[in-house]
């Protein structure tokens, strides 16, 4: 009687650790990132801005434009800190026709992923244009 129980005991351990470790297996582990991008002054989302994640600027983990909702999004595989950095293109100035600079506005950021959680943030778009020559 008592094999008989120890035997069960036993059974209902493996069992038992077997379904956990199915369970732990279906975890989900992907980190989200949903980035949107909206003007400073009038807080209205802005399609068509360029965002990059990296965690330093040597390596882009993920790049892309904003949708019709001023929304870029993502997913990782694992947990990290970001940067986000936003550029919107606003056109070209030139100076007696001979010197085109580049002009854009900008905004920058940070993110923190966790596993299976979803990182919602705001860039804000600065105002003040920003000009890169360019020949």
């Amino acid at each position: 009687m008592k094999k008989k129980i120890l035997v069960l005991v036993c059974l209902a351990l493996i069992g038992g650790f077997s379904i956990f470790s199915i369970a732990s297996c279906d975890k989900d582990t992907d980190c989200y990132v949903q980035i949107t991008v909206v003007d400073e002054v009038t807080h209205a989302p802005i399609k068509g801005v360029f965002v990059k994640i990296d965690i330093d600027s040597s390596y882009v983990n993920a790049q892309g434009y904003t949708d019709a909702n001023g929304i870029f999004e993502t997913v990782f595989s694992a947990p990290a800190i970001y940067n986000v950095a936003a550029k919107y293109e606003t056109g070209y100035d030139s100076i007696y026709t001979q010197a085109l600079f580049y002009c854009y506005r900008k905004g920058n950021n940070t993110i923190r992923l966790k596993e299976g959680d979803t990182v919602y943030s705001t860039i804000n778009l600065e105002t003040e244009i920003q000009r890169e020559y360019r020949n």
